[in-house]
């Protein structure tokens, strides 16, 4: 109802002042990176988080849609060649909640990931996998359905 009461120099200087930031934007994304950039496929739509591995030479990611990731950097990686995601762990007790950050501790070989449902806000865990074989260390369940 409010749009019809607006007069066309108004709507003129919306989409004008509108169209910079969205121009600005593609500029950025179309320009040539300052820094080193890996490119690589996804299954999914979003990765909350990245942390790099030295040891095993890899990016582990955190995905919003539950478990963890990989992409894996080989030697002699070329800026051109495009990586894959490989899904690591999706355990079936932690479905439909969200891995939300991981901490990897090279020192103990193993990868910390903080579980969420990120909704309902009813569950929260941590979760240790070993680095190696991503074999399930502990789960620490930080809340629990029913009690807050």
């Amino acid at each position: 109802m409010a749009c019809f009461n607006c007069s066309t120099k108004s709507l003129v200087i919306f989409f004008t002042i509108s169209a910079i930031p969205i121009a600005y934007l593609i500029s950025v994304e179309r320009a040539k990176p300052t820094t080193h950039v890996y490119r690589y496929h996804s299954s999914g739509w979003f990765r909350e988080c990245a942390k790099w591995d030295d040891l095993h030479r890899r990016f582990i990611l955190s995905l919003l849609e539950g478990g963890v990731a990989q992409v894996h950097v080989p030697d002699g990686h070329f800026l051109d060649t495009v990586l894959e995601e490989t899904l690591l762990v999706r355990e079936a007790e932690l479905a439909g909640n969200a891995s939300l950050g991981i901490a990897v501790d090279g020192r103990r070989n193993r990868a910390l990931v903080a579980n969420a449902d990120v909704i309902g806000n009813r569950y929260s865990s941590l979760v240790a996998y070993d680095l190696s074989t991503w074999r399930r260390l502990f789960l620490t369940q930080l809340t629990v359905p029913g009690t807050e």
